[in-house]
């Protein structure tokens, strides 16, 4: 299987010259409508993926805060509608999107903070610089006033990513919801026509404008974990996004500890994808924990719509389209990067990747864990249909019965959801030739409802039927052949 996904990332705006969003969407369109020409050329993405800080934020104490970070989010979200549209077919589940750091609601940070007066006991003083590098600690440092906070109001605390969890319900319509709780702030999107899944994970867990460093919820990431290893996606591709980078300077802290990547590796995950840093990378994290070493490609992506300012020097905004062959587990990211100087009019182009000194970089994908044994996927729509049945989900039944109907074990159950659907055209569709009396009544119901004169020809000549000694068989091909008489 050859497919490719268009990575994306820090698509906050500069908010003093604002790239509109359909000259947005006009340039992505643009670039990919050059795909072809380029050398090498690229493949046209089947799905996309966002990896954080959706819009730039606002400052605590801004006069309607409020407002301005709700203006930013339907920016955003009206870019992303406008992407899946363009691209994908309005298909938004092709879209995955997770949080940034900038997703944070600073008001929200900032309201739930009480001021901490040093004390001048110089125990107490220790006892507090002890405490802020805790574990979870609720005590934060500032260092433009030069004291300390404590998270007073744990609920106004929780709420900062409120704004980002209504306009992802927003985008995908009710169909998926970003919890409040941080213990379940993963989403896992499977696609089952790539053989590929990807876990979106927030990188924000008690992340804040005062408290920089990236971390996940345990429960969450070992939850995640846990899910990746069902049976479902055995042997599929299997990637992690989130937000954070995974080093920084001495004098910083606002990266993610590489150590979770074991964890990510020994669940099966083969690719990484995340962006903050504003700096396209692809590089290999190899750990030698356990029987079988494996390894995890990385793919950073830059900044999309970031004010220069924010821009690392001599880094232009980008973004990334990664080629992936799982035949020959193997893949390819393309750098497509910003080439004019209109900051408010981008244009794409070929970028440049400073270890291998072109616009793309080559790489091995490592195998899944296990193999996927023959007919898992029969075996499991199979599962699926009869959990669907036995809800009286007839339609969703048939819908995942339609990809298999030519397993004999499909039968029954196609025969049992076609009768309670009521469906005739359906029921003609998808049992024909019947194999069975009880699938050849069944038609032939259908047939007198709602069947055509050819249909009906075809039934009655039908060798099982005409052959038929089967008294329900000769009774429905006798009135269907008075019907077709009259």
């Amino acid at each position: 299987m050859k497919f490719s996904i268009l990575h994306i990332s820090d698509l906050h705006r500069d908010l003093s010259d604002e790239i509109n969003n359909k000259w947005l969407l006009d340039s992505i369109e643009n670039d990919f409508n050059q795909f072809s020409e380029q050398t090498p050329k690229i493949a046209k993405p089947s799905l996309c993926i966002v990896t954080g800080d959706l819009v730039y934020g606002v400052n605590f104490g801004i006069v309607d805060a409020s407002k301005e970070l709700q203006r930013q989010y339907t920016q955003a979200e009206e870019f992303l509608v406008g992407l899946a549209d363009r691209l994908f077919d309005g298909r938004r589940d092709r879209v995955i999107i997770l949080p940034g750091n900038h997703d944070i609601c600073y008001e929200d940070v900032m309201s739930s903070l009480q001021q901490v007066k040093i004390p001048s006991d110089h125990d107490k003083k220790s006892y507090l610089v002890d405490e802020l590098f805790l574990p979870n600690s609720k005590l934060r440092w500032s260092w433009s006033e030069l004291c300390f906070y404590r998270i007073t109001d744990t609920e106004r605390y929780g709420k900062r990513l409120d704004q980002f969890a209504m306009a992802y319900e927003r985008f995908y319509q009710g169909q998926r919801k970003f919890p409040l709780a941080p213990e379940e702030h993963y989403g896992i999107f499977d696609f089952q026509d790539l053989g590929f899944c990807v876990v979106a994970l927030n990188s924000c867990f008690n992340n804040d404008p005062l408290h920089r460093a990236g971390a996940f919820h345990p429960t969450a990431f070992t939850e995640a974990c846990r899910i990746l290893r069902h049976p479902d996606r055995t042997g599929w591709l299997t990637a992690a996004a989130w937000h954070h980078n995974l080093a920084g300077g001495p004098m910083r802290d606002d990266y993610l500890d590489a150590g979770f990547l074991q964890l990510l590796i020994d669940a099966g995950v083969s690719l990484g994808f995340h962006g903050h840093q504003h700096l396209p990378e692809c590089f290999d994290e190899r750990y030698t924990i356990g029987p079988r070493p494996r390894k995890i490609t990385i793919v950073s992506a830059s900044t999309l719509c970031a004010e220069p300012r924010n821009l690392t020097p001599g880094v232009a905004r980008s973004y990334n389209v990664v080629e992936l062959d799982t035949d020959a587990w193997t893949g390819r990211v393309h750098q497509r990067q910003m080439v004019n100087r209109l900051f408010n009019l981008p244009v794409w182009g070929p970028g440049h990747f400073h270890g291998t000194n072109t616009s793309f970089s080559d790489f091995a994908l490592c195998k899944p864990v296990r193999i996927r044994p023959a007919h898992l996927n029969e075996q499991l729509a199979l599962e699926r249909a009869d959990k669907l049945l036995g809800a009286g989900q007839w339609h969703e039944a048939l819908d995942v019965l339609n990809t298999i109907r030519g397993v004999p074990a499909a039968r029954p159950l196609l025969l049992k959801g076609l009768s309670e659907s009521g469906d005739s055209r359906r029921t003609i569709a998808m049992l024909w030739p019947p194999l069975t009396n009880a699938e050849a009544v069944t038609i032939g119901g259908a047939i007198l409802e709602g069947g055509t004169k050819e249909e009906a020809e075809a039934f009655i000549q039908l060798t099982f039927v005409s052959n038929s000694t089967d008294a329900s068989v000769r009774d429905i091909s006798r009135r269907i052949s008075e019907r077709r008489q009259q």
